[in-house]
């Protein structure tokens, strides 16, 4: 396989270094398989979507969003400036989610690394569905609108589900329920009878973060 600036395939022994072939890597494990690719200098390392992505500066000074699957460890770096060249244009990313069966595509930007789109099927069929694809492959990985989806092949609760779900929790009065970068998040009033701020797991419904509505 020829390795290009873009998209490089980690070599035996580089997949040798981490701790195995089926793993989910650690943040370390992540920044050793960015400096085998000779990025240096990485910050805001996360895992989303499957990856840990990060930003960090190729050994020729230029700066880059970089991803490592998390599965099986492979490494893609994304360069500004590269749409449309090496990385897929935008309307080739509107294509691949048309023919996911959504005829309205729009807001389509690489943003953090990933494509992002917004669709919906129809004139009849509105609801928004927000896509999140590879920045190459164009795999979608993530595709979700207020009747749930699925994040990474699971399943994804529903804006309802979410209701329901917080309200069992003892919340009240919940509202704006909306998805945002991977999870739910709402409005609500919590136990305490205090106005708050919620994000919530998509897929478990856990409440990750409470903080006060200002």
């Amino acid at each position: 396989m020829k390795k290009t600036a873009l998209t490089l395939t980690l070599a035996a022994a580089a997949a040798a270094a981490l701790p195995s072939i089926a793993f989910a890597m650690s943040a370390q494990d992540a920044v050793n398989v960015i400096a085998q690719n000779h990025y240096v200098a990485p910050h805001d390392l996360q895992k989303q979507y499957g990856y840990w992505t990060a930003e960090a500066v190729s050994n020729d000074g230029v700066r880059a969003t970089v991803l490592v699957n998390d599965a099986n460890g492979s490494f893609t770096a994304v360069r500004a400036g590269a749409v449309g060249t090496t990385l897929p244009s935008v309307e080739r990313v509107a294509q691949q989610v048309r023919a996911a069966g959504y005829s309205f595509v729009y807001d389509v930007e690489l943003d953090d690394g990933f494509w992002q789109a917004k669709a919906r099927q129809s004139v009849t069929n509105r609801e928004k569905v927000e896509f999140v694809l590879h920045p190459v492959t164009l795999e979608v990985l993530s595709q979700v609108g207020r009747s749930g989806g699925t994040v990474n092949g699971q399943p994804v609760l529903s804006a309802d589900q979410v209701l329901a779900t917080l309200q069992n929790a003892g919340y009240t009065r919940v509202r704006g329920i909306e998805y945002e970068d991977g999870y739910w998040e709402a409005e609500a009033t919590n136990t305490a009878n205090l106005a708050v701020e919620l994000r919530v797991d998509a897929v478990t419904g856990a409440v990750l973060r409470e903080q006060l509505d200002d």
